[in-house]
């Protein structure tokens, strides 16, 4: 029987990774490039990244407000921004690239007028087109990279084989989701069935709120009005990633669609197999392997993770202080909602 690598034992291996990259930065960098290239982190440029970093969210927000408003779920695209922002925050602070601050999102949005299921079922579609549209990038990316790094046929066929698997899961999701989502439902009472046979009470507890989230998944994608303008709205959000990428390599003095279309790549397949939060080592170590495959320099590699850190570090800096004012906010009206009861 196999055995699973446990979760500390991956963050030790990434940990070790690490290390044997630091020490692969201070072998191969040339002091006086990597000096004339840290003279390029200039306020302006971090600026020019955050206009990136900010338009990102609020695309995404506005794919998310759509899914709301179908779902009858009424916020402000200001209030929807920074519940959007918070989650992101959060996730960066897990060991997944792409997961984990969902249930801050549902929190800060939540009020009484509406309920978990809806909102989460929201998440959910969200969160699906959030992935599904960045793989038309990021399959330009694996050509761009096939063509300009040329390897070997075996492994073209190997990386290629990688990609049509994960494209055909998202695929085949889209098309059950597209039947109406009943997968999910037959999905969880198939997880229950034991806990049916011994104690049916709690298990029809746990099913009724899944039935809730599935009728609401159904909900939106039968509204084909509204999922398809979220997906036009997740495209979008990919393009001004795409072009995030584009503007810190003309920072770094490269001019090229195309190399950011592969970085866009190594930073999709980063996030599918990273377990440490926020990336760390990982994400220098596949900026840093692209850049060598691309014959761009190791510097101007150290230079590209440096900047996207700055905007990552703030743009996380601004919702993790979105969710204590948020707390701060709620707390205050309990308070005020006691004083009147008590009055």
């Amino acid at each position: 029987m196999k055995r699973r690598i446990s979760t500390p034992i991956k963050i030790a291996i990434e940990v070790i990774l690490l290390a044997g990259l630091v020490v692969l930065f201070v072998v191969v960098l040339d002091p006086k490039q990597l000096r004339s290239y840290l003279l390029r982190i200039t306020l302006s440029s971090v600026l020019g990244l955050l206009v990136f970093q900010f338009s990102i969210h609020v695309v995404g927000a506005l794919q998310w407000l759509v899914l709301l408003r179908q779902s009858g779920i009424r916020k402000s695209i200001w209030h929807v921004f920074w519940a959007r922002l918070s989650g992101c925050a959060i996730t960066s602070l897990t060991p997944s690239a792409y997961f984990g601050g969902e249930p801050v999102r549902a929190a800060i949005l939540k009020d009484e007028s509406m309920s978990y299921q809806r909102i989460f079922a929201t998440i959910a579609v969200d969160k699906y087109i959030e992935l599904f549209t960045k793989f038309p990038i990021a399959l330009l990316g694996f050509a761009f990279l096939i063509f300009r790094a040329n390897p070997s046929r075996t492994l073209v066929i190997i990386s290629s084989l990688f990609v049509a698997f994960f494209f055909g899961i998202f695929f085949l999701l889209m098309v059950r989701l597209f039947q109406g989502g009943d997968f999910i439902m037959r999905f969880f009472k198939r997880i229950l069935r034991p806990l049916t046979r011994f104690r049916p009470r709690v298990a029809v507890r746990i099913i009724h709120p899944i039935r809730d989230f599935t009728r609401s998944v159904a909900h939106l994608i039968k509204s084909k009005k509204a999922f398809y303008l979220a997906m036009s709205l997740g495209l979008l959000l990919t393009v001004v990633e795409l072009f995030q990428y584009a503007y810190v390599l003309s920072v770094l003095g490269i001019y090229s669609v195309p190399d950011a279309a592969i970085i866009f790549f190594g930073h999709v397949f980063l996030g599918i197999f990273s377990f440490i939060p926020g990336n760390v080592g990982s994400m220098e170590g596949v900026f840093l392997t692209v850049f060598a495959l691309l014959g761009l320099g190791s510097d101007r590699s150290l230079i590209f993770s440096m900047i996207m850190r700055i905007g990552q570090v703030i743009m996380v800096a601004l919702g993790v202080g979105s969710i204590v004012v948020s707390r701060i906010a709620k707390r205050a009206v309990k308070g005020a909602d006691r004083i009147r009861t008590d009055a």
